[in-house]
Parts: C-alpha cells; sequence; structure tokens
C-alpha cells in the first residue's frame, strides 16, 4: 500500500481502555501518527456529543467518523461534511416495533441523543440493564416523553437508532423483524447491543465520504477495530489491523493483530506499523 495518510480507528474495545479511557500512551500515538503527517480518524459507533473529551481536546483530532459513518464530521469546524441517515418514516416503524418490548432505547440526531425521560431508571431497576455497562446511559441527552411521538412530530431523521443493550434471544427476535421490512443497516459493537442504521451505512462509507474530501484514497488508509461494525472499514482501508481481543472473523481479514486493547494494544499497533519506520513509513 501507499505511506499512510489517514489512520481510522475504533474507541470502544479498540483504543478506549475500561470504562471510555483514552490512556497517556494512548494519546501520545495519535499525536505521534499527526506530527508524522498522518490524520488520526475516531471512527466510532458513537454520536459526536459521546465523543471522550480527553480525545477531542488533542488538537491532532479534527476529523470524526460517528454513529457507523451515519455522520462525517469536521470538529474544528463545527460542520457536517457527509451524512447517511435514517428517513423519519422508516425509523417511525422501527420506533413502533420497540415500543412493543421492555428494552433501553435512543436515537441520535444532529450530534446528539435523544431519550425517554425515566427510561434510564427503567433499564437500571426493572430491565436488567448491567452495571458495568452504565457508561453508555451517561451520555447528554435530550429528554422527550416519546420518542416516536417527537420523531414524527420534528421529522427527525436519526443518525443511528441505538438499543445499548440487547440480551438474546430478544436481540434475535428484534432483528429479525427489523429485517424483514428492509432499508435498515443492522450492526453492533458488543455481542449484546444492537445499532440501526440506513441501509448502506457503515464506518468504511464514512471513510470513504472523508477521503474524498482530504484527497486520501483507501490504498492509503489504516484502520483499527476489534467488533462486527468495523468489519466494513477494515475490508475497506489499505492496512487493516484487528485488536487482540477482536473475534476470529475479523482477525482473518487483517493485515496485522495487535495486543488486546486493555494491554494498549491501539497505541503499540501505531508505534509499530504506522510511524516512522514502520512497514507503512519506511
Amino acid at each position: 500500500m501507499k505511506s499512510c495518510q489517514l489512520l481510522a480507528f475504533d474507541l470502544d474495545g479498540t483504543l478506549l481502555q475500561k470504562g471510555g479511557v483514552l490512556s497517556p500512551l494512548g494519546a501520545k500515538a495519535l499525536e505521534e501518527a499527526a506530527k508524522a503527517g498522518i490524520f488520526p480518524v475516531p471512527a466510532t459507533g458513537r454520536m459526536r456529543d459521546f465523543l471522550p473529551p480527553a480525545l477531542t481536546a488533542l488538537p491532532c483530532i479534527r476529523y470524526a467518523v460517528t454513529c457507523n459513518g451515519a455522520s462525517v464530521w469536521d470538529l474544528q469546524e463545527g460542520k457536517v461534511l457527509f451524512s447517511r441517515l435514517i428517513p423519519w418514516e422508516t425509523a417511525e416503524k422501527v420506533l413502533a416495533i420497540l415500543e412493543e418490548y421492555p428494552v433501553y432505547k435512543e436515537f441520535y440526531a444532529g450530534g446528539g441523543a435523544v431519550t425517554e425521560t425515566g427510561s434510564r431508571r427503567k433499564a437500571l431497576e426493572a430491565w436488567g440493564f448491567p452495571q458495568e455497562k452504565r457508561l453508555f446511559l451517561e451520555k447528554p441527552y435530550r429528554l422527550t416523553g416519546s420518542l416516536r411521538e417527537t420523531l414524527v412530530r420534528e421529522k427527525i431523521c436519526p443518525e443511528k437508532i441505538n438499543l445499548p443493550w440487547l440480551p438474546d434471544p430478544l436481540r434475535r427476535e428484534i432483528s429479525q423483524r427489523l429485517q424483514a421490512f428492509g432499508g435498515l443497516e443492522l450492526a453492533s459493537s458488543f455481542p449484546d447491543n444492537l445499532e440501526i442504521n440506513a441501509a448502506g451505512c457503515s464506518k468504511a462509507l464514512g471513510l470513504q465520504a472523508l477521503g474524498a474530501h482530504l484527497g486520501i484514497g483507501r490504498e492509503a488508509m489504516a484502520a483499527m477495530g476489534d467488533s462486527g461494525n468495523d468489519r466494513a472499514m477494515l475490508e475497506y482501508a489499505g492496512f487493516p489491523i484487528a485488536m487482540g481481543n477482536a473475534s476470529p472473523e475479523l482477525k482473518k481479514i487483517a493485515r496485522a493483530v495487535a495486543p488486546p486493547c486493555e494491554e494498549d494494544g491501539a497505541a503499540l499497533a501505531i508505534f509499530q506499523y504506522i510511524l516512522p519506520g514502520g512497514p507503512l513509513r519506511g
């Protein structure tokens, strides 16, 4: 491949440590990549307003692919460079189905998150939401009495509809129902969640759009990830890197396997493969 010009990296399970923490070594690796002329770009299922402040505070982080590729942001300018949104009519049908189940649901729009008043308490007290995943309920939220009524009234086209915890067999049942009427892309960043995007949406689509904006082709991109929603991105990039904690399927399509996330594997991979002296910089 060409010399690396853009490094896309997943957050949860890839760059961020337990609890969503950016390690000092991770921050240093990103800064060193930028000094070498490489754009470090988070490519995540999170929405813009849930990007870790410790990450966005780094001067080298200008662009972000969010919501599994539904939006590409210029964070410094505060503007969207590309979007692939769910039509509000389709989103209404999805929410109508989800209302039949005792599950925590939210949607992302305009870089923010919307959920229903009281649903966080219900999730933790009545719906069995795991305590170890509470981080994903601590986003900055707009609260509303009804997600579906708000969406229809304001004709909101979501970036993503998210179910941060959805255990089997409920996950299989809901997935089958949503797949039946089409127009959607279903993905997961954890074995027990479900992320709903517009058809054709992926992190690869977001990278393609950002590459067109910057004049960087896929052959000059590297990508790191660990989960199912990273697969398209790793298949797209010229140099795909799977984390040590990734699935066997993801490791098969990677050109390199980094140490696990909790061992600062993403940072170590940047130093080994991406920075000058590594195979992607000569």
